[in-house]
């Protein structure tokens, strides 16, 4: 299996590549940001002659993606950056293993037609989404509903007067997870799962998907199906399990799916308080009505606000209070193809950078 990596010096990227020297695939091509030493050690460790995106003779993800000649291309890009990229990789006609969630959050209603037109398959490499894709895969598509686990975060119990003192040191530490700072922040914020609801949509073609409170990690996900029959996809969190999942197509990992009875689990599921916690509100809201503009406006808003915060210009509690107003003020515009996404994400950025200044 030739292997393209894009976002190779990223948390994710880094424990693909542990993935790929496992299953002894070839890596044949890398993308990363500005962390040229580290690119650098992947490239002598891989003993391969990769083409990259910022060291070789190539202009553009397209160019990137025919020389190297992939059969499967890994996008662990974080945030909006990973959604052009995503395009390139399904025009080319090539299957996409995906980290990337923002890609189908923003421009699920333009991947989807591009993935069926170009007879091309999305491996989800989120955990929760493996662990759904995985169920199903085993037991079918007539399920009823979709739940999806969030562990809270380190900041799940704090009430308001607690939240307002949390720093960005202690929000990038999550209790359960090995994630890079921008994901262990939105999963405080709950953000992540709010775009991990509207991602499940995408990929399963449902609006019955909830989230639970499920504190201890185990449980990735959990699947409904007639005569009371549900099925919940159990292990230890650890991100190297997804992708393999993702790099090996799910053809293996059965194991892992148990048949559970959710009114006598002993392990700790509960809903989520959605006054409290406004990011599963916008998801659910969305699930019902489908206001393509608010799951675009709530990544781009979010992305924008990670990086004011991880620079201390914004207080923790602010992300979400701001991402609600910049639904307010932009959830009526249309968009009508890529181009508006990154127009409104202008938009958002000079209406954020006006509240806080």
């Amino acid at each position: 299996m030739r292997i393209l990596l894009l976002g190779a010096t990223g948390n994710v990227g880094q424990q693909v590549l542990k993935i790929i020297k496992k299953l002894n695939y070839e890596l044949v091509g890398i993308s990363f940001y500005t962390n040229t030493k580290l690119a650098i050690t992947i490239k002598t460790k891989y003993r391969y002659s990769p083409i990259d995106l910022q060291n070789s003779n190539v202009n553009s993800y397209d160019e990137l993606i025919s020389k190297s000649r992939p059969n499967l291309v890994v996008n662990a890009i974080v945030g909006l950056a990973g959604l052009i990229p995503t395009l390139s990789v399904i025009k080319q006609r090539i299957d996409i293993a995906l980290a990337n969630k923002e890609a189908l959050v923003v421009a699920g209603k333009f991947i989807k037609p591009l993935v069926k037109k170009n007879h091309v398959k999305i491996y989800p490499i989120d955990s929760e989404h493996a662990a759904i894709f995985k169920i199903i895969k085993e037991h079918g598509n007539n399920f009823q509903k979709i739940y999806i686990t969030a562990s809270g975060g380190p900041f799940y119990q704090y009430n308001r007067k607690k939240i307002q003192h949390v720093t960005y040191e202690q929000t990038i530490k999550h209790p359960k997870w090995n994630m890079g700072p921008k994901v262990s922040v939105d999963s405080s914020t709950l953000v992540n799962k709010c775009l991990e609801l509207i991602e499940a949509f995408w990929y399963f073609n449902t609006n019955n998907i909830k989230a639970l409170y499920h504190p201890d990690a185990l449980i990735h996900a959990i699947v409904q199906y007639p005569k009371n029959k549900t099925y919940a996809f159990i292990a230890n969190p650890n991100m190297l399990l997804p992708i393999e999942m993702a790099l090996t197509k799910f053809k293996k990992h059965q194991q892992y799916i148990k048949e559970i009875d959710l009114t006598k689990s002993s392990y700790t599921i509960q809903p989520i308080n959605t006054k409290r916690f406004l990011p599963i509100n916008w998801a659910e809201r969305w699930l019902k009505i489908h206001e393509w503009s608010v799951p675009i406006i709530i990544c781009l808003a979010d992305e924008i606000l990670f990086n004011l915060f991880k620079r201390n210009k914004i207080k923790f509690s602010q992300i979400v209070s701001l991402i609600s107003q910049c639904i307010k003020c932009f959830r009526k515009l249309e968009i009508k193809n890529v181009n508006d996404i990154f127009l409104l994400n202008d938009k958002c950025d000079k209406f954020i950078n006006k509240k806080i200044s």
